[in-house]
């Protein structure tokens, strides 16, 4: 066999070996905006990851500006109260106690603190994602706002905060895996793992990680088209798989989000790890 022949065989034997993918996934960065140097390494991660930005951080429009010239998606990272940890909220938190009008004006505020964001997602929010008046409240003001989706990052398993934006015609679905809980290569590894399952279950998962530096190295040397999965923008993720559609009811999408892949590994009830501050 001549030496081009060799290299041609080589080359179809190599993409063989690499499983053509047999379900999406989509990835938000939580916390981005506090800490640039692992905020700005995240945003230059190879997949397209998409970025949630907390309003009024220092480092908020730079970054989603990076990201939207990178090809990125951007959403807002809208702080909500959570059951503790409050004082790990950062400027423009929903609150309990605020009216319909003060819900709608923070989110403007917020919105018009992040460039660039085609969505939202919760920032903690344990207490308040439990409240209906309020994710009511907040999902008419997003509907009020024009085309944005909404990711309940499901910090708690009774959020209400899913129904309440498909009950509002809001393009809208869950986070399914929390990627970096405990920070360590190999349970970052694990995380990973379990999005891929969950993924190759119902054909399409959705994580949640931060920028923290053992985050960002796993994730630059990971290989998902390896693990059988395909990593899409968020945006395309909500428009193919939003929750409500494929003929689920608004109730029976709320209950498929309380059975989610990492249940069983972090309890649903926690504040799991909010800002680089």
């Amino acid at each position: 066999m001549s030496y081009f022949a060799s290299v041609i065989v080589a080359a179809c034997l190599s993409v063989s070996q690499t499983p053509m993918p047999v379900a999406d996934i989509a990835i938000i960065i939580d916390d981005i905006g506090y800490d640039y140097r692992n905020s700005r390494a995240a945003v230059e991660l190879d997949h397209p990851f998409a970025y949630a930005v907390l309003p009024f951080s220092p480092h908020a429009r730079d970054l989603a500006r990076l990201a939207n010239d990178l090809d990125k998606n951007v959403i807002v990272h809208l702080p909500m109260e959570a059951d503790a940890d409050n004082h790990a909220l950062g400027p423009g938190a929903l609150m309990m106690g605020m009216s319909q009008p003060e819900i709608s004006a923070a989110l403007s505020e917020s919105l018009a603190a992040v460039p660039y964001a085609v969505g939202l997602n919760n920032h903690m929010g344990s207490r308040l994602t439990r409240q209906s008046d309020a994710m009511g409240w907040l999902m008419q003001a997003i509907v009020a706002r024009g085309d944005l989706f909404f990711v309940d990052s499901r910090t708690t398993s009774g959020s209400v905060a899913l129904q309440a934006a498909l009950q509002a015609d809001i393009a809208a679905t869950a986070r399914d895996v929390f990627i970096d809980n405990e920070q360590s290569p190999e349970a970052i590894t694990r995380q990973l793992a379990a999005l891929v399952k969950r993924a190759k279950q119902v054909g399409h998962a959705l994580g949640i990680a931060h920028p923290h530096a053992v985050t960002i190295d796993v994730l630059r040397n990971w290989h998902p088209l390896e693990a059988g999965v395909r990593v899409i923008k968020l945006a395309d993720y909500i428009a193919n798989y939003r929750r409500g559609s494929a003929g689920l009811t608004v109730a029976s999408a709320q209950t498929t989000t309380t059975e989610c892949g990492d249940e069983s590994e972090h309890a649903a009830t926690a504040e799991y790890p909010h800002a680089q501050r």
